[in-house]
């Protein structure tokens, strides 16, 4: 089972309400438990704290506190790419232990 520490979510809930920010957080918790993640998945719509993580457009993902994409709407299967991709990297990281 892949297990990762956090996931945030930013601009799902945009205040502008445009449809790239729109995308439904149904898709990344579909994502999510498809791989079978234990997770603790935080939604925000807060710019100030999007920008303290890096963010420079919206709707972004951050994943364990790194910004892994922004400015697009991603499918369930890159979201699942994204996840793969960082679970992989920590890891190598820690020795597949953590």
């Amino acid at each position: 089972m892949i297990a990762l520490r956090k996931i945030e979510s930013f601009g799902a809930s945009c205040p502008m309400g445009c449809p790239t920010c729109r995308t439904p957080n149904d898709t990344i918790m579909q994502a999510i438990n498809e791989l079978g993640l234990h997770v603790r998945l935080v939604n925000s719509n807060d710019i100030g704290e999007a920008q303290e993580r890096g963010v420079t457009r919206l709707p972004a993902l951050v994943v364990d506190g790194k910004v892994k994409a922004q400015g697009k709407t991603l499918s369930v299967e890159e979201i699942k790419k994204i996840l793969r991709e960082t679970e992989g990297t920590k890891n190598q990281a820690t020795g597949g232990e953590e």
